[in-house]
C-alpha cells in the first residue's frame, strides 16, 4: 500500500491510497491545481481515481469536492447519509452508506464507524490484501467502537489538534476554543497520546500524526506527548499543510489484547 498525503489541517485534507490496482482519494479538501502539484511533485499523477470518500461535510474535508470530481472525470462519490450531495449528485455517481456500513471500492474494502463531531462524520479503515490504513479526525470524544476499529488496523493516521496551553493562550475567541476543545470539537495532544497508547498494543505499528493546528499546536509537542504513551509503535508527525509519500509494506497480523478506553 502506497499512501500519499496531499494536504493535512484547517487548510484543506485529502490523501490518495493506492494498493491493489486501485486508486481512492480520501477527503477533498485541497483543489484539483493543488494536488495534482503535489501529487507530480511525489513522483505520481492524480489520474486514474477510482472514488472519493469523504468523511463529513465541513469545508477542509468536502469543500473541493466537486471540483475534484470534475477534474478526475467522474469518479464514484461514496458518501454517508450526513452528507448532502445535491450538487454533486447531478454530475457524478453517488453510492450512499450509512455510518458504521462497509464498502468496497475496487480491490479495497473500507469500514466505517461513526465519530463525535459536530458535524455527522465517520472513521475509516482502508483494507488491501497487505495492510489496513485507519484514518480519524476532529474527533470529539472517543469511543469504544472507535478504539476497535483503529486497533484491527496496522498503521494510523490520528489527530492531533491542539495543545491545551496553546489553545488557551491563542488568539481564537472563548467561544471557539471551547468548541475545539469540547466532547464534539478535536483531540488534543494528550487525548491523541491516549488513545494511541491504547491502540499500540494491538496490530497498529505505526501512528502518523496529522491534523495539528497551525495555531494551537507545534509539532515537536505533539509527537513528544504521543511517543511518550505508545512506545509500542513508530510514530511520526505531518505539520500543518504538509505533504508527503508513504510507503507501508505488508504487515503480518499479530494476535492482540481486547482493547478498552484509556
Amino acid at each position: 500500500m502506497k499512501v500519499y498525503v496531499l494536504g493535512t489541517g484547517s487548510s484543506g485534507n485529502a490523501l490518495l491510497v493506492e494498493a491493489d490496482g486501485t486508486r481512492l482519494l480520501v477527503e477533498a479538501g485541497v483543489g484539483p491545481e493543488k494536488a495534482k502539484r503535489r501529487m507530480r511533485a511525489l513522483g505520481s499523477e492524480l489520474a486514474g481515481v477510482d472514488g472519493i470518500v469523504v468523511t463529513h461535510h465541513h469545508e477542509d474535508h468536502a469543500g473541493q469536492l466537486v471540483s475534484l470530481g470534475k477534474a478526475l472525470g467522474g469518479p464514484t462519490l461514496h458518501l454517508h447519509d450526513g452528507i448532502d450531495a445535491a450538487r454533486a449528485r447531478h454530475r457524478f455517481p453517488v453510492r450512499r452508506y450509512r455510518p458504521g456500513e462497509a464498502f468496497e471500492v475496487g480491490a479495497l474494502r473500507v469500514r466505517t464507524v461513526p465519530v463525535v463531531h459536530d458535524a455527522p462524520h465517520v472513521a475509516l479503515a482502508i483494507q488491501s490484501r497487505t495492510h489496513t490504513l485507519g484514518f480519524v479526525t476532529d474527533v470529539g470524544s472517543v469511543t469504544s467502537p472507535l478504539v476497535e476499529m483503529l486497533g484491527s488496523c496496522n498503521t494510523v493516521m490520528l489527530e492531533a489538534n491542539f495543545c491545551p496551553r496553546l489553545l488557551e493562550i491563542g488568539p481564537y475567541p472563548r467561544s471557539l476554543r471551547r468548541r475545539i476543545a469540547g466532547h464534539l470539537g478535536h483531540l488534543s495532544n494528550g487525548q491523541a497520546a491516549a488513545l494511541a497508547g491504547t491502540i499500540a498494543r494491538s496490530a497498529v505499528s505505526k501512528v502518523l500524526l496529522c491534523h495539528l493546528s497551525q495555531v494551537n499546536n507545534e509539532p515537536h509537542l505533539a509527537l513528544r506527548e504521543v511517543r511518550e504513551r505508545a512506545r509500542d509503535a513508530s510514530v511520526e508527525v505531518m505539520p500543518h499543510g504538509s505533504f508527503r509519500a508513504i510507503d507501508l509494506a505488508p504487515a503480518p497480523r499479530r494476535g492482540y489484547e481486547q482493547l478498552s478506553l484509556f
